[in-house]
């Protein structure tokens, strides 16, 4: 693992020493691939469909993690709402806290609906909004969601290749679906990350994937 994660941050360094800049461009296509990975790396040893949550990512910030939604106050590559952010014990301006908490919090909305659909509604409209349509609308429940809920629903699956009712196929252990998060690290929020950022981000998660925490 160790190993991978160095492979990454070499990725992203030869990207820097070619373009004669310092920091990565927030849109090149290297740097998404790193964030990318990162995400599916951290879904994977969670329990969870690495391409389901780089989709959640991709939907949410365009794999930006200094992305910020002014009017909601969501921030990062899984646009965690600071509230949110809060109850999972994250920093949202942590880049590595921002992913481990929306990943956390993606795998609580797959462990309480049981399919993608539900868990990407609940994830984006909240997760008593989709209790309550499916309560009242049953089957039928995503056509009452609001329009933005059901294209981005909608998006996520058909990059997938899978319907808007794809079950989930990662069952959860119970102790996967239990599993705390590790603790704050301290990552730079910014895509525009330093040398030293970047050996930061290495560090933390190269810790974080050679534990046990999430197994």
């Amino acid at each position: 693992m160790a190993l991978k994660v160095d492979n990454w941050i070499a990725a992203l360094q030869s990207e820097w020493s070619g373009s004669g800049s310092a920091t990565p461009s927030a849109s090149s296509s290297s740097t998404k691939s790193f964030w990318q990975e990162l995400v599916g790396e951290i879904a994977s040893r969670a329990g969870i469909s690495p391409e389901l949550a780089i989709g959640v990512a991709r939907q949410e910030s365009g794999l930006n993690p200094g992305a910020v939604n002014a009017s909601s106050g969501a921030r990062g590559l899984m646009q965690l709402m600071p509230g949110t952010a809060a109850d999972l014990g994250v920093d949202p301006d942590n880049v590595l806290g921002n992913v481990l908490g929306g990943v956390h919090y993606l795998r609580d909305q797959l462990s309480t609906f049981g399919d993608n659909a539900k868990a990407l509604a609940a994830y984006n409209w909240g997760p008593h909004h989709v209790t309550e349509a499916i309560e009242r609308w049953g089957a039928d429940w995503l056509s009452h969601a609001p329009r933005e809920t059901q294209e981005y629903v909608t998006s996520i699956l058909s990059r997938m290749g899978s319907s808007a009712q794809s079950i989930v196929t990662e069952n959860l252990t119970p102790s996967q679906a239990s599993s705390p998060l590790p603790g704050p690290h301290t990552v730079p929020s910014s895509g525009a990350a330093t040398a030293a950022a970047v050996a930061s981000i290495r560090s933390a998660l190269t810790a974080y994937l050679l534990s046990e925490i999430l197994d």
